[in-house]
């Protein structure tokens, strides 16, 4: 499990959630609640700590060199314990983030020095049958239609991962929302 000041890069896909809500169904434990679907371009990306401005202003720049996309989404992956959908027109923006931090190990090296593009959907069971029985209801989701359309830089603090940065896709130089404050987090939540 991750610390506090863990950060990662993400591409959040909205319409990707009821993937995430069949395994819930069938599991709570298998869906990491408050953690939308995405796809991470860099976990874990460089701690909170020693996170620069100069990193900040790469993620805006790599971001705006790739456009907007809309994404089908038709292939589920298992292995031993998890589950995901796999998002292959977002490998060259996660192949450009790796690129761009060589020193950094994707997911700590686990899949390698190119791990494919993908939402992760559940994880965590030594079950082989509630493994199968998400693969049999995700499957039955797809194909599914999203559109990436903005970079997240996230943090995980105190109170789960928050948004550090959001910068759209496609637009050099583009609007990038300040992260919110604890009062404005603690409304949005509140509803």
């Amino acid at each position: 499990m991750p610390e506090p000041g863990t950060t990662a890069v993400v591409i959040v896909l909205p319409d990707a959630a009821p993937l995430l809500d069949a395994a819930w169904r069938i599991d709570p434990a298998l869906v990491r609640r408050g953690v939308p679907a995405h796809v991470s371009l860099f976990y874990p990306f460089v701690p909170q700590a020693a996170l620069t401005a100069g990193d900040e202003e790469s993620v805006r720049s790599l971001a705006a060199g790739f456009p907007r996309a809309d994404l089908l989404l038709e292939e589920v992956v298992t292995a031993s314990g998890f589950v995901a959908v796999t998002v292959p027109g977002l490998q060259p923006i996660v192949d450009a983030f790796h690129a761009h931090w060589p020193r950094l190990r994707p997911y700590g090296g686990r899949f390698g020095t190119r791990p494919g593009a993908h939402v992760t959907v559940a994880m965590g069971t030594d079950d082989p049958t509630a493994t199968a029985r998400v693969r049999t209801a995700v499957d039955s989701l797809l194909p599914l239609r999203t559109r990436a359309a903005a970079v997240q830089l996230v943090e995980l603090t105190e109170e789960g991962w928050q948004s550090r940065l959001t910068t759209p896709l496609g637009i050099p130089h583009g609007p990038c929302a300040p992260p919110a404050s604890g009062a404005q987090r603690r409304r949005a939540e509140s509803g």
